[in-house]
Parts: structure tokens; C-alpha cells; sequence
């Protein structure tokens, strides 16, 4: 591990000039930010998911909560939008001011964070069946739908059953961890003779 960031460090300072290095830190801790506010807010809207409001509108019968919202899953969708922002726009800048050229790993990330905004809408539900209970609205977080008496959740544009909403939520989960991989095996490695 030392050794892939000590060639990253020193293709760093060889390659780049002072203008080029300031704006890949930048992009960095930018990127930071946006990874670490999407990954906080993901895990609390796993445990204490919020319908979206303006769902009840379509929906006569349903009351929205009574408890008020804590906004968790507005800025969820904030650092989403930041993070696919960053993906494409500093990739983007990376892509045409650095490397001059379009690497996989700037495409596998733009494709990761495309991928988790899609997979964020579709997953979002609003009420859930559970075998024996009446639809009821989604509080509970995204742990009640790896139970086995789920039967189908209510998004707002259409109905889930249990192994969809199932394979999609993995598969938003595996975003970040994925996109990190991307960004670690995407490092020069000491032996490629690109690096020196």
C-alpha cells in the first residue's frame, strides 16, 4: 500500500505544475467531502427512512408524518448530486488539464456515481406491505425489506416486490464501495512504466 501511494506522490510532483497541483487538491478533498456526507447520510437513511412528502399528495388515505423530517434524505440526495457532480465535471478538468487522455478510472467513477443517483431514485419507497399487516408508511429504514415478510414496497411512481427492491438496494450500497476500489486500483502501481 506504502509503496503504490509513494508512486503516486511522486508522479504528483513530477508531472504536474503548481496550478495543475493545486487543482487536484482541490478536487481531492472535494471529492472527501462529498464521499464521506453521501456515506453518513446513506447509513442514517438506512436505519430511519423518510417517504417523501410530497408523495402523500398522490396518494389519498396516507397522512404524512407527524414527526417532522430531519432533512436527512433531502441532503442524501444533495451530497448525491455533489458527488456525480464532481465525477463528471472534475474528471472532466483532470481529463483535459492533466492527463490528456480519458483513463478508466475516470470513467468507471463518472459511471459509479450515474449509477448510485439512479439506483438512490428507484430505491426510494414510501410505504411497505408486510405478509399479514395493512400498506403502511415507510419509517423503519431499509433494514425491514431484508426481512421475510416483506411482500412489496410503494415508491412513487410504482410497486416493488420484495427481491427487486432487494437487488437494487444491495446494489446502491455496493456504490461507494465500489467507486473506492475504482479509485485505489486505478493508482499507479511502482512497477508500471508509466509511473516513473
Amino acid at each position: 500500500m506504502s509503496s503504490r501511494l509513494a508512486t503516486v506522490r511522486h508522479r504528483y510532483r513530477r508531472w504536474l505544475n503548481v496550478e495543475q497541483r493545486r487543482g487536484v487538491r482541490v478536487l481531492a478533498w472535494v471529492s472527501v467531502v462529498c464521499l464521506v456526507g453521501v456515506s453518513v447520510t446513506g447509513i442514517w437513511q438506512f436505519f430511519a427512512h423518510e417517504p417523501d412528502p410530497a408523495w402523500f399528495l398522490y396518494r389519498p388515505g396516507f397522512q404524512p408524518p407527524s414527526a417532522p423530517s430531519t432533512g436527512m434524505a433531502e441532503l442524501h440526495s444533495m451530497f448525491a448530486m455533489a458527488t456525480a457532480s464532481v465525477a463528471l465535471l472534475g474528471g472532466g478538468w483532470l481529463v483535459y488539464k492533466v492527463l490528456y487522455a480519458v483513463p478508466w478510472p475516470v470513467m468507471a467513477a463518472l459511471g459509479s456515481a450515474v449509477f448510485g443517483l439512479i439506483s438512490g431514485s428507484v430505491i426510494r419507497y414510501n410505504a411497505v406491505k408486510l405478509t399479514g399487516r395493512d400498506l403502511a408508511e415507510a419509517e423503519r429504514g431499509y433494514t425491514q425489506i431484508f426481512g421475510g415478510d416483506l411482500e412489496y414496497v410503494v415508491t412513487s411512481r410504482f410497486e416493488l416486490g420484495a427481491a427487486a427492491i432487494r437487488v437494487w438496494t444491495v446494489a446502491h450500497l455496493l456504490t461507494v464501495p465500489v467507486l473506492l476500489a475504482v479509485i485505489w486500483f486505478g493508482l499507479p502501481r511502482r512497477d508500471d512504466p508509466t509511473a516513473e
